[in-house]
Order: structure tokens, then sequence, then C-alpha cells
């Protein structure tokens, strides 16, 4: 239901953007890019979660490990601050090596801890960005249970104006 409704929501969204603004999208294309948000979620059984309610996670202090998967290069022009960097490709194979090209499982694994139970946020460029589809699915094979995607990643975040890290030098 949460991500029926998100995928909708995703919707409204770029269609307000586009009356805003000069339209980068057609309907059609929203419409396609939240249908395919929405099957990757249900697929993975994940979560979707906003960037508004990531922030009042933040704001409140909850327990949660968060994930960025753009490539390190990304990772230091912009990111949320706590954020912990682990590189995935867009196209999710089930093949480790392919899929995450920053380091190994283990690697991976010691940056979400040794609890399944504990939430992990993972996001990556945006809604066409599908590093973070990858990064929760890993997540899931690896056994956690709460699982959340920010599909409009740090795009979203900035078009919010939250506020970013950079590490650029």
């Amino acid at each position: 239901m949460k991500k029926t409704f998100l995928a909708i929501a995703l919707t409204a969204l770029f269609a307000s953007q586009a009356f805003a603004e000069p339209q980068t999208y057609k309907e059609n294309e929203i419409e396609e890019i939240a249908m395919k948000i929405h099957h990757e979620a249900d697929q993975g059984g994940y979560e979707l979660l906003s960037v508004a309610d990531l922030k009042k996670w933040i704001d409140e202090k909850e327990n949660f490990v968060l994930i960025d998967g753009n490539s390190t290069v990304q990772f230091n022009e912009a990111h949320i601050a706590g954020a912990n960097n682990f590189e995935f490709q867009a196209k999710f194979t089930r093949n480790w090596k392919d899929d995450a090209t920053a380091g190994s499982e283990d690697a991976y694994k010691a940056l979400l801890g040794d609890k399944l139970g504990q939430k992990i946020v993972v996001y990556c460029g945006g809604n066409k960005c599908g590093r973070s589809n990858t990064a929760a699915l890993w997540t899931k094979e690896f056994g956690y249970h709460h699982v959340y995607r920010v599909t409009s990643g740090i795009k979203g975040w900035q078009d919010a104006g939250f506020p970013v890290e950079s590490t650029k030098k």
C-alpha cells in the first residue's frame, strides 16, 4: 500500500513540477518512472522513503544506517551528512563483482553492521538512477529486514533545499 501510494505521489510530484517549470518529462515518462520504482520495490521486498521522511528521521535522531550508492566522485561532490559511500552499479545482476565495484561483500556488511533488524536507508542520484535499487537488493540479500530506498536520491534531497556535505577539493 505504501509503495503504491509513493508511486502515485511521485507521479503527482513530477506533474506539479512540470507546471511550475518548463516540462522536462512527458506524463507517460513520469508514469513509466513511477511504475518502474513501484515494481522494483515490490519485487525487492523493501520500502520506499521520501526525502521529507528521511529528513524527519535525521532531525529526530532515528537510529539507522545511511548508504549512498553513488560513485566516489559523485559522493565527494555532494552527500547527505552521515552517509556511508559504497558504489553500486545501476543494473542489478545478482553477481557481486558486477554490481558492487567499490569493495567486497564483507566490506559492505561491515558498513551495515551486524544487527539484521537495524534500519538501513539507501539512496543514489535520483529517480532514474538504479544504484539505490541494487544497494537495497543486496542489503535484503544479506538478510536485513528493514530496508528503505529514497528513490529521488541526492537530487531530490537538494531539490527539497536540504543541506549536503562535500569532500570535493
